[in-house]
């Protein structure tokens, strides 16, 4: 029991150190095995204590550079914390969250309100509802999914269906029904920072998987789970989540053969899938979901967030059949079931296209967006998925990408910088992500990426 207490040790040390300032923002912590050297460590007990100080915002590791102190300020930009201008900046632009909403969803919902109050059993939103919500919202679901697939089984997709408390939640429910403490779990170099909160939460080891162009390497997964148990966690890999549709951040889309590679590496080695497909609704022609290719293994989330609007709480989480019963009891020990009121509501949209609409709308609205950043964004190399609401901006050296969002921070804007979804154990590479989903219309987000490209300019003057 020494060991992990000497660990810890360490971490508390430097975490003092740079709460004190006498290691600043900025400052270059010694190479691992200097500092392994220097105690008396193994040099993967101080992987540990960097990571660790990772994991609380306070350090960030940099591809071929080192790992570096950061600030509180960046810190919790990279942890997705609440974030608000600096005092005296102007009128904050927000470009690390993507909340797509368009003009006429206000007048939508107010409509619908009241043709839902003028009419139908109110009553049934104040009772529970069954844990994996009300049949016929089940069914609309189904149905909507199952048109976008372009399958004929809606029966067969209801009845494996789960209507959770938006996207979050229903990874919220997969971590409690799936996942066990100390059990390491497969994910992509770069994930979900969502994903890593609910995991660090758990003590759910994190295993990253290399990439390639189309997203998660299958060859690279198949090694994992032939050569490595986990890099020292107890137990082997049996859940391996990814974003197959529409890659965040990276805006990849995995080919068609590449998820038939995933699927028969999972086969062979009996994993279980998790498909998070959050922005695969802006790919109209994207290859079929791995639920299809997988149906015995693969678990699908499809959140309304991003097509409706993120105030909807409102997700489809469709799950194997023999898995069901440990779904259905994650609910009940979660939130029991997701509210009727906004279940019906979204089954209402559903079922008289207005989603469907919406979807043309904000695809429409995206490549747009994405006009707009590859012009403003032109002499800084930015890259990304032409229908996809972000954006990749490199940080070239000898700049640090702290630097770029704390100097954007004062001027007002948030973007994210790319650490904040590396796996544990990854150093990310040196860029921000700008999300271009949440400003009210087209001149406010060009002003605000004429700012990001001048920050980028002004900062590599010497």
């Amino acid at each position: 029991m020494a060991a992990p207490a000497r660990y810890l040790d360490h971490v508390e040390r430097l975490a003092d150190a740079i709460a004190r300032g006498d290691l600043p923002s900025g400052a270059r912590l010694p190479p691992q095995r200097d500092y392994a050297d220097t105690y008396g460590l193994a040099t993967s007990t101080v992987t540990r204590i960097y990571a660790e100080l990772a994991r609380r915002g306070l350090a960030v590791g940099e591809v071929g550079r080192g790992t570096f102190v950061r600030s509180p300020a960046v810190g919790a930009a990279a942890a997705f914390a609440q974030w608000a201008p600096a005092p005296g900046a102007l009128d904050g632009v927000d470009l690390a969250f993507n909340y797509p909403v368009l003009s006429e969803q206000t007048e939508t919902l107010r409509q619908s309100l009241r043709d839902m109050a003028s009419g139908g059993d109110l009553s049934a939103w104040l009772a529970h509802t069954p844990h994996d919500g009300h049949p016929s919202d089940r069914r609309a679901a189904a149905q909507w999914l199952s048109r976008r697939d372009g399958v004929a089984n809606p029966r067969e997709v209801a009845d494996s269906l789960v209507i959770c408390a938006g996207g979050q939640h229903a990874l919220d429910v997969l971590q409690l029904a799936l996942c066990r403490a100390g059990e390491p779990v497969a994910v992509e170099a770069l994930t979900y920072p969502g994903w890593k909160a609910l995991a660090a939460m758990r003590d759910v080891p994190l295993t990253a998987v290399a990439m390639n162009d189309g997203g998660l390497d299958p060859l690279a997964l198949d090694k994992l789970c032939r050569t490595d148990t986990g890099r020292g966690h107890a137990g082997r890999i049996r859940v391996v989540y990814t974003m197959p549709t529409l890659h965040n951040p990276l805006g990849c889309v995995m080919p068609l053969a590449q998820r038939m590679a995933l699927v028969e590496v999972a086969r062979r080695h009996d994993l279980l899938l998790i498909d998070d497909s959050a922005y695969g609704f802006l790919v109209p022609d994207a290859p079929p979901p791995l639920r299809l290719l997988a149906p015995e293994r693969t678990f699908e989330v499809c959140s309304l967030s991003k097509p409706a609007a993120p105030g909807l709480r409102i997700a489809y989480l469709v799950a194997p059949p023999a898995w069901l019963p440990r779904v259905h009891a994650a609910m009940r020990a979660s939130v029991w079931s997701a509210a009727p009121f906004m279940a019906q509501l979204a089954t209402r949209w559903l079922g008289d296209g207005t989603i469907d609409q919406w979807i043309v709308r904000k695809r429409v609205m995206a490549a747009q967006r994405q006009a707009i950043a590859r012009e403003c964004l032109a002499a800084c190399g930015s890259t990304g998925y032409d229908g996809a609401f972000h954006r990749l901006v490199p940080v070239p050296a000898p700049l640090r990408c702290d630097d770029v969002v704390a100097a954007l921070q004062s001027r007002g804007i948030a973007v994210t910088p790319v650490d904040a979804f590396a796996a544990p154990g990854q150093a990310a590479p040196s860029a921000i992500r700008v999300a271009l989903g949440s400003p009210r219309d087209d001149a406010t987000l060009r002003a605000a990426l004429a700012q990001v490209a001048d920050v980028m300019t002004t900062l590599r003057r010497p």
